[in-house]
């Protein structure tokens, strides 16, 4: 994998369903997979993790919502090791989409 690239955990709490769908729908834009309703996980390179960043800013309202990006390397096959995991499929981005 390229090294342009860092695996991200994203972890949230909306209050707002209408705002809530627009940051998933934005997550998943970004090719960020769900873990659990509010858990992503996934592949962004600098400009994906700068628009994560200006979308958390723009739609969040840091006095009612949380949300948390952090740098995340997972262990797949540990994860599929634990509940619910079982099948779980991450696949690697190809890089060939650079900037």
């Amino acid at each position: 994998m390229s090294e342009l690239y860092v695996k991200y955990l994203v972890c949230y709490d909306i209050v707002s369903n209408k705002v809530r769908k627009k940051f998933t729908d934005a997550l998943e834009d970004l090719g960020l997979v769900r873990l659990q309703y509010s858990v992503f996980y996934g592949d962004l390179n600098s400009a994906e993790s700068r628009s994560l960043a200006r979308t958390a800013n723009e739609l969040l309202d840091p006095k009612e919502d949380k949300c948390f990006w952090y740098p995340c390397r997972l262990d797949i096959e540990k994860l599929k090791q634990c509940v619910g995991y079982k099948n779980f499929q991450y696949s690697e981005p190809d890089c060939h989409g650079r900037i």
